[in-house]
C-alpha cells in the first residue's frame, strides 16, 4: 500500500525538488494533465498523499508547490475560492519569499493576483511580470496573457498611458508556447489599445489598431462565424464612434447600424447599449430627437442588462438632453439626476478601487519588508550565536549590554516620538475645536443679523431715520473677519488644517488674503450667506469672488470651487 501511494506522488516529488529555471517548465505539465483530463479523484488521492507526506516530511518547497496545485486544481474543478485558499495562497506567498526564489515567487504571485480579488489583480500581475521579466520570460508559460491582464486593469483603472505601455509589450512578444495561446486575446488587446488611444483623443492610432484588429479576426476565430460577426461589429462600431466623435456623423452611421445588427445577432447586451448610444447621439446631432430618445431609451435599458455603469451614465445624460428640447422638463430632470447619481456612484467607486490598490501595495510593501528584515535579523542572530560558541564570555556579556542598552534608547525615542505625538494631536484637537467654535460664532451671528433685518423690514416705513441707521450700525458690527481677527483665526486654523493654506498657496500663485479668508471659509462649508455675513459683503459679491476663485483654480465644469476645497487635503496628501 506504501509503496503505491509512493509510485503515485514521487513524479510530482521529484519534480518540485528542482530549484533551477526548468521548475516551472516542469510543474506546469501536472497543471496541463489536470486540465486535459479534469478527473476529480485522482486529483483529491493525490492532494491527500501529497499533504500526509509533506506532514511527515516538512519542506518549504514541496509546501509551496503543493499549495500551487491544490489552488489550480480547484480552479480547474470550480471550488469556490473562499478564504481557506486565499490563505493557503498566503502562506504559499510567505514560504517562496523565504526560500529567496523568484521564479516560484512569480508563478504564485500570478495565480494570487487572480483569486483574491479586484484590488490585488494589477499589483500582483505586475509583480509576477516584473519577476518573469528579470529570470527570462522563456522560461515561463502564459506570458502573453499576464500582460494582457495588466494592459487590461489599467485600462479599467483609466490609466490608459500605461495600458498602452504593455499593449505594445504584448504585440512585441513572441508567441512560441502555441500549446498555451489563445489568438483571440490577441484581438482583445487590439481593442484595448484602440480604446486607450480614443480615450486619449488620438484617433488616426484609435483607427490604426481598430483597424488591425479587423484584419486578425477571421485568423483568430476560424470556426465561430457568430464570434466573427460580433468581433467584427465591434471593430466597425469602434472605427464609427471615432468618427463621431470627429463631427462625421454622416459617414459613422452604416458602420454604427452594422454595429447594432450583430450585436443584436449575439445577443451581446453590453454591445448593443453602445450602438444604441452611438446611434442616439448622431439623431441628436441631427436634430431627430423622437429617434435620438428612442436609442437612448433602448441604450439605457441594455446597459442596465448589461450592468455597465459607464453607458448608463451615458444614456441617462442623452435622455435628459432629449427630453429638455422636447420641453418635458420632469422627465429631463428624472434623467438629469439619474445621470449625476450614476456618475458620482462610479467616481467613488473608482476611488475606492484605488484606494483598495493602494492597500493592496502597503501591505505587499511591509510583507516584503517584513522577509527582509526576518533575514537580516536571522544573520545577526547566527553572527552572535557564534561569538558565543567560540566561548568569549566577556564580549558576550558586553554585546547583552549594549544591547539592552540599544533597546532602552528605543524605548525612551519611542516613548518621546509618541509624547510628541500626542502632544501634537493634542494642539490639533484644540485648533479644531476653536475652528468648530468660530463656526458656531458665524452662525449665531448670522442668525442675529437676520433678526435685526426683520426688524427693520417690520417697523413702519415713516419710522425715525435715525432708528434705521441705529440698527444698521449694529449690523455692521457683526462683521466677524477683521483683519486682526483674521490673523487670530489663520492661526488656528493652521494648527488646525497644517496643509490646507501651503496647498492652496501652491495651488494659486500670489494669492491675496481675501482669496485665503475665502478658500478657508469654503472649506469649513459655511453657507454663501453666513461667509458673506462674516466678511461683512454681500452674497452677490460672494459669488463674484467664488467664480474668481475658481478661475485661478483653473477648475473645469463641473467641478465646484466648493468640491473642490473639500477634497483639498486629500488631493495633496
Amino acid at each position: 500500500m506504501l509503496k503505491a501511494q509512493s509510485e503515485l506522488i514521487q513524479p510530482f516529488i521529484d519534480a518540485w525538488k528542482e530549484t533551477d529555471t526548468s521548475q516551472s517548465r516542469l510543474a506546469q505539465g501536472f497543471y496541463d494533465a489536470q486540465h486535459r483530463e479534469k478527473d476529480t479523484a485522482f486529483y483529491l488521492q493525490v492532494t491527500n498523499q501529497l499533504q500526509q507526506y509533506i506532514k511527515d516530511n516538512p519542506s518549504k518547497r514541496l509546501e509551496a508547490r503543493f499549495i500551487l496545485y491544490q489552488t489550480l486544481g480547484a480552479l480547474e474543478f470550480g471550488y469556490t475560492m473562499d478564504q481557506f485558499y486565499l490563505s493557503r495562497m498566503q502562506k504559499a506567498i510567505r514560504l517562496a519569499l523565504d526560500l529567496d526564489d523568484d521564479q516560484l515567487t512569480a508563478e504564485i504571485y500570478s495565480v494570487y493576483a487572480g483569486i483574491s480579488g479586484p484590488e490585488n489583480y494589477l499589483l500582483y500581475n505586475l509583480k509576477a511580470y516584473e519577476l518573469q521579466k528579470k529570470i527570462g520570460l522563456q522560461h515561463f508559460f502564459f506570458i502573453y496573457t499576464r500582460v494582457f491582464d495588466l494592459s487590461r486593469a489599467l485600462f479599467l483603472n483609466q490609466d490608459y498611458q500605461q495600458s498602452i505601455r504593455y499593449g505594445q509589450e504584448f504585440l512585441n512578444i513572441k508567441i512560441t508556447d502555441l500549446d498555451h495561446y489563445d489568438p483571440l486575446v490577441h484581438v482583445f488587446q487590439l481593442d484595448i489599445l484602440g480604446a486607450c488611444y480614443k480615450k486619449l483623443g488620438k484617433y488616426d492610432s484609435a483607427r490604426f489598431y481598430y483597424e488591425m484588429m479587423q484584419e486578425r479576426i477571421v485568423a483568430a476565430i476560424p470556426n465561430d462565424p457568430v464570434k466573427q460577426e460580433l468581433w467584427t461589429g465591434i471593430g466597425k462600431g469602434n472605427l464609427g464612434h471615432i468618427l463621431i466623435l470627429q463631427g462625421k456623423y454622416e459617414e459613422a452611421i452604416p458602420l454604427i447600424r452594422a454595429y447594432l445588427q450583430s450585436s443584436i445577432a449575439s445577443g451581446d447586451a453590453l454591445n448593443i447599449a453602445m450602438a444604441h448610444h452611438f446611434l442616439g447621439t448622431i439623431e441628436h446631432h441631427r436634430q431627430q430627437y423622437d429617434a435620438a430618445l428612442t436609442h437612448w431609451r433602448n441604450a439605457w435599458s441594455w446597459s442596465r442588462q448589461a450592468g455597465s455603469a459607464d453607458y448608463a451614465i451615458q444614456a441617462s445624460g442623452g435622455l435628459a438632453t432629449v427630453f429638455r428640447h422636447k420641453g418635458r422638463m420632469d422627465s429631463a430632470w428624472h434623467y438629469f439626476e439619474l445621470h449625476h447619481q450614476l456618475r458620482d456612484s462610479l467616481a467613488t467607486s473608482l476611488s475606492q478601487q484605488h484606494l483598495s490598490n493602494l492597500k493592496a501595495r502597503i501591505n505587499f510593501d511591509e510583507l516584503e519588508s517584513s522577509f527582509k528584515r526576518a533575514q537580516v535579523a536571522l544573520q545577526k542572530e547566527k553572527a552572535v550565536r557564534n561569538l558565543i560558541m567560540a566561548g568569549i564570555a566577556v564580549l558576550a556579556l558586553i554585546v547583552i549590554l549594549l544591547y539592552n542598552r540599544r533597546r532602552l534608547k528605543q524605548k525612551l525615542a519611542w516613548q518621546l516620538a509618541a509624547q510628541q505625538q500626542k502632544d501634537a494631536e493634542q494642539e490639533i484637537r484644540i485648533a479644531r475645536e476653536q475652528i468648530r467654535d468660530f463656526k458656531q460664532h458665524i452662525v449665531e451671528k448670522n442668525n442675529l443679523i437676520a433678526s435685526l433685518e426683520a426688524q427693520i423690514s417690520e417697523q413702519d416705513q415713516q419710522q425715525n431715520q435715525q432708528q434705521q441707521d441705529a440698527v444698521a450700525l449694529n449690523l455692521q458690527q457683526y462683521t466677524l473677519l477683521t483683519d486682526m481677527e483674521w490673523e487670530k483665526f489663520k492661526l488656528e486654523f493652521a494648527k488646525a488644517y497644517p496643509d490646507f493654506l501651503s496647498i492652496i498657496r501652491q495651488r494659486i500663485a500670489q494669492i491675496t488674503p481675501a482669496e485665503e479668508r475665502l478658500a478657508t471659509l469654503i472649506f469649513l462649508q459655511l453657507s454663501t450667506y453666513e461667509i458673506a455675513s462674516s466678511l461683512g459683503i454681500s452674497k452677490d459679491s460672494v459669488l463674484r469672488s467664488k467664480r474668481r476663485l475658481k478661475q485661478r483654480l483653473q477648475l473645469e465644469d463641473p467641478v465646484t470651487v466648493e468640491e473642490y476645497l473639500y477634497s483639498l487635503l486629500a488631493a495633496g496628501n
